[in-house]
């Protein structure tokens, strides 16, 4: 692709590419140690005589207007040419126009850097069938079109031209062809090569044969480690290379090059010749050969080294051995657990590819099972494949082991199918297969499975259209489910549905319903479900039956309740906070963007008094006033188990002062708040110093913000004086939409030195803040120091690309969204 962009440019018919002056294409697994070297090597013509300097200043010089196309980064060392590498992650102290390929397992490693991720798409399944026709015989063809067709293992396979390729000269040799997993797909490519390879070596002797094919796994094995994927002959000094070059395992490479290289013919086939190789090591009965597989398996320390960095290599080996893969799976098993808490569904996808790509399945449930259990599965509708499918068929215990399954379902974008149906008649309905947005596929990889999952979360989204057959079938899929979540959204198709949903999907005990227009006849059925554990409804059309308000008292059993932007008038509030009273086991309760609730609230804040098992609880931007929070003041002291307490984005007007006083000691009531966001107002600040004396008692805080506080340099720098000595357990602040000023910023940010757990803080203003060069300079400075942090929004700064350049030079990776937008990520330490 990077070579097509090269050569359009040197066409000159390509107007998009005539902007730049120069354009290099590079290899980055051929780099030399500079940049300049590099491009000597693989570019320059052998008479050339530029001199090193004057062509690097040229370069410079004209910036962007230079093209650079850099192949390969998977494939590229940066140690071995640190210019190049930094002319990739520190771009702008050159500011040449970069373009990067990567495989997607390396993606990680440059992605932050980028200001635009593009995908390849995936090769055709059109393009793969011409390309079969036209390569092999027809009869050849055939065969291998009807296994294309026949296997979605195949669909998917193909889907990447690399095994396309080798299927295609596979079947040109091996008419008995089989192909179930990639590394069944290299497997029988590997063995044709060394098979038919000993006709050019027959007289060399077999054990001399072996013992070459072994030390070119333990080459392409180094060399995956040593991100090494081009070799020399200091590499080989103990391979007859000749062995090897004949079978076809490694390529000799002399042409444009004073030193010859060798290179195995393609990245995947080298991380199966190594994958094999320590499926070898680790299968062996010689107790030195263990260990050597071993310690190349303790090399691997995260969950992103297993994941991504060496997913394809762990494939390989366990496709090769079940001795192989039970040690894998019990080296990933005692990695870091938090590593796989956070990757939890990322890495329950490769666990499940590790199982299909393992050399046995029906007898590894057990082993499987603690790489499985309490993670995370996401499935789309779109992909499910062969590998979720025997998943589901052989493992069944490691999907019960699973604490959450989400399923994604898609419906139509239109009413096409509804149009098409009206246009047909009866009797053609009749002959007809039901049509449906739901996948049959899908139906069956739930409704065959016996047994049950922990936790089932299935979202409907933008179906705006719904028939029986949908929802038989939705059915089908759900009664697999201990613990029903269903999540339905922008679907306006479910309207006046419901009730036939709930009655398939007897289950439930989780309803989650955003910018879905509801019948009164499903608000009435919504309020029967008595043994529902959540109710979230959220962007409700104005034109709703407010049947929910009324029967919301029947949901006894409720312990999350979520009610955001939906169009309640006073009236409304009243009826809510009667329904509230009742819900006793009431743990969390949001209610967000509730603007013309009015002084109802004052009802709904009375009504909480009853739920006195309350963990959590957002009033954001709910009218909430002084006399509101009065009420509130008093009844919090019923909840000494709250975590969070979110008042948000309420702006208080009246004796606001003299409220937050009395709140401040209220608080102190809370001993396990973590989380605590304050309400907004004109004269909140004035009881800033009381109120951060009172929460200095709260030993486990560790969320703050004082967002819209209307604070100023006096009111910062009171506040950066507690930040001294106190609150070095919080990790995360939020200090904006405030009017603090340059003097104000300074003080503070030198003061969050002291916190160091945060890990995040939002600075960002009310008004354009023209920051003084002091106050990035300390920002600078105590970004540093902060070990833990991770992100930072300064939006409202007005800061030009020299402020921009010297925060990116200690590391902080911009993220700029609209105008005035500043979001910024702390690169890895």
């Amino acid at each position: 692709m990077l070579k097509r962009i090269a050569v359009l440019w040197a066409s000159e018919k390509c107007q998009y590419l005539q902007s730049y002056k120069l354009v290099f294409f590079i290899t980055l697994r051929d780099t030399s140690k500079g940049l300049y070297e590099t491009l000597c090597d693989q570019l320059f013509p052998l008479t050339y005589n530029w001199d090193k300097e004057m062509f690097l200043q040229k370069i410079y010089s004209l910036g962007e207007k230079v093209l650079f196309l850099l192949d390969g980064y998977d494939e590229f060392s940066s140690e071995s040419c640190k210019e190049i590498d930094n002319l990739i992650k520190q771009n702008y102290k050159f500011n040449n126009t970069v373009i990067v390929t990567t495989r997607t397992e390396s993606l990680r490693e440059v992605r932050r850097y980028g200001a635009l991720i593009v995908e390849t798409s995936d090769f055709a399944l059109d393009n793969a069938k011409t390309l079969i026709k036209k390569v092999l015989p027809d009869e050849e063809a055939a065969d291998l079109l009807f296994q294309l067709d026949a296997s979605d293992f195949m669909k998917n396979l193909m889907k990447t031209p690399l095994f396309l390729v080798i299927a295609c000269a596979l079947r040109m040799g091996e008419n008995a062809l089989q192909m179930n997993t990639q590394t069944a797909l290299f497997c029988t490519l590997y063995n044709l090569m060394v098979d038919r390879g000993h006709n050019k070596i027959k007289d060399v002797d077999e054990n001399v044969v072996e013992e070459n094919i072994h030390l070119c796994g333990d080459l392409a094995l180094n060399g995956l480690f040593d991100h090494n994927y081009k070799f020399h002959k200091e590499h080989l000094s103990n391979i007859m290379e000749d062995i090897l070059l004949k079978i076809g395992l490694l390529n000799r490479y002399s042409a444009q090059t004073p030193k010859p290289g060798y290179r195995f013919f393609h990245t995947s086939f080298q991380e199966y010749v190594a994958g094999r190789r320590l499926s070898q090591l680790l299968s062996s009965d010689k107790i030195s050969l263990v260990k050597k597989g071993e310690n190349y398996l303790n090399k691997l320390q995260s969950i992103y080294d297993v994941t991504n960095r060496y997913k394809n290599l762990l494939l390989y080996t366990c496709g090769s051995s079940k001795t192989a893969t039970q040690k894998i799976i019990c080296h990933i098993s005692n990695l870091p657990k938090e590593e796989m808490i956070e990757s939890s569904s990322e890495f329950v996808e490769f666990g499940i590819n590790l199982f299909y790509e393992s050399a046995t399945k029906k007898e590894m449930n057990t082993e499987f099972e603690s790489i499985f259990s309490g993670k995370i599965l996401h499935i789309s509708m779109n992909n499910v494949g062969s590998h979720h499918i025997e998943f589901f068929e052989h493992l069944p215990g490691c999907l019960s082991a699973l604490n959450l399954v989400k399923l994604d379902l898609f419906g139509t974008t239109s009413n096409t199918r509804a149009e098409d149906e009206n246009d047909k008649s009866p009797e053609d309905l009749n002959a007809l297969e039901p049509q449906t947005s739901i996948s049959k596929k899908v139906v069956n990889l739930f409704y065959d499975w016996t047994q049950d999952l922990q936790t089932f979360e299935v979202t409907i989204k933008k179906f705006y259209h719904l028939d029986k057959y949908d929802i038989r079938f939705l059915g089908k899929i759900c009664c697999c489910a201990k613990h029903l979540r269903l999540n339905i959204s922008s679907s306006r198709g479910i309207s006046g549905k419901l009730t036939r949903i709930v009655d398939n999907c007897n289950r439930m005990k989780e309803l989650i319903i955003n910018n879905t227009p509801l019948s009164s006849d499903d608000e009435a059925r919504i309020v029967e479900m008595t043994n529902m554990k959540t109710l979230s409804i959220s962007n409700m059309d104005k034109d709703h039956q407010h049947g929910i308000f009324e029967g919301l008292h029947k949901l006894v059993e409720i312990e999350k309740l979520i009610l955001h932007n939906i169009h309640m008038n006073e009236k409304d509030g009243e009826i809510l906070a009667k329904g509230i009273s009742h819900l006793k086991k009431l743990e969390i309760l949001k209610l967000s963007d509730l603007t013309n609730i009015g002084s109802s609230m004052e009802f709904v804040i009375e009504s909480i008094s009853h739920c006195d098992k309350m963990k959590e609880l957002h009033l954001i931007n709910c009218c909430l006033t002084a006399k509101t929070l009065n009420i509130l003041t008093i009844i919090l002291k019923k909840f000494p188990n709250l975590e969070l307490l979110d008042l948000s984005d309420n702006l208080l007007k009246d004796d606001e002062t003299i409220s937050f006083e009395e709140f401040g000691q209220t608080l102190t009531y809370l001993p396990a708040l973590t989380t605590l966001s304050l309400p907004g107002g004109t004269t909140v600040k004035c009881g800033l110093v009381t109120l951060m004396d009172h929460l200095k008692r709260l030993p486990k805080l560790s969320k703050l913000a004082f967002r819209m506080w209307n604070m100023t340099d006096d009111d910062v720098i009171k506040l950066a004086d507690h930040f001294t000595n106190s609150f070095g357990q919080l990790t995360y602040l939020d200090l904006s939409d405030n009017c603090i000023d340059s003097d104000g910023w300074i003080t503070l940010i030198k003061t969050l030195r002291n916190l160091k757990n945060l890990k995040h803080f939002d600075l960002s203003t009310k008004e354009t803040f023209y920051p003084i060069g002091d106050v990035v300079q300390a920002l600078c400075s105590v970004v540093v120091l902060l070990p833990c942090l991770s992100s930072l929004k300064l939006d409202n700064w007005e800061l030009d690309n020299n402020d921009i350049r010297k925060m990116k030079n200690i590391k902080l990776i911009h993220r700029e969204g609209k105008e005035s937008e500043h979001f910024f990520l702390v690169e890895q330490k």
